[in-house]
């Protein structure tokens, strides 16, 4: 299987018994890595927040492996399609390789709220999916977003979870969390907020 990593397309095996499993950070797009206007449907309407790039470089420099898992219900909704999503992501790569950082790998629910698929967060499909690709130590790894799906994922699987407050409905996720009495194990003004905590560990 071939899939984005680095900027380039690089042969992916599943992982075997051998293989040494690391940390991971499965890190959401919109609202944590990128400002969220709503549906994103071109690369010119892209843009991370300045201080991503540095941030994920930390990450690679460290040896974690980044992962992004990403809702993108808007393909289902016919607001844009697979190949919009797959030139935004690669400009999301490009962007990145001007630091010299670089995702792991870029993960993606396509489907509606009402579809009913393992995929799409909180649910833990995308993470099963990394595992299959990746030596995964998911109870070492921490899930980074914006909305309380993401926090709900990363205890569903056993990793940490991290709420940034810069996604346009974080103040609401965070008081979701809290009457769910879902446990956020730190609450990060922005992504790169997240990140030092995470290297601190």
């Amino acid at each position: 299987m071939s899939v984005l990593m680095g900027g380039r397309l690089q042969n992916v095996n599943e992982s075997s018994p051998m293989t040494v499993k690391r940390a991971t950070v499965f890190v959401d797009r919109d609202g944590t890595l990128n400002p969220d206007p709503g549906y994103i449907a071109s690369p010119e309407e892209f843009e991370c927040f300045p201080t991503v790039p540095e941030a994920i470089l930390q990450l690679n420099r460290a040896g974690l492996t980044v992962i992004m898992v990403t809702n993108q219900s808007g393909i289902a909704r016919g607001y844009f399609s697979l190949q919009n999503l797959e030139d935004i992501h690669r400009k999301l790569q490009d962007d990145l390789a001007k630091s010299r950082a670089w995702l792991d790998d870029v993960l993606f629910c396509p489907h509606h709220p009402d579809d009913g698929c393992r995929c799409r967060k909180p649910n833990p499909g995308m993470i099963e999916r990394a595992v299959a690709r990746h030596p995964i130590d998911v109870a070492a790894s921490y899930v980074v977003g914006d909305q309380s799906r993401d926090i709900e994922m990363a205890h569903g699987v056993g990793a940490k979870g991290i709420l940034v407050m810069t996604g346009r409905d974080s103040q609401e996720a965070l008081a979701v969390c809290r009457e769910k009495r879902l446990p956020v194990d730190f609450v990060a003004p922005c992504f790169s907020d997240a990140v030092s905590w995470i290297l601190r560990r």
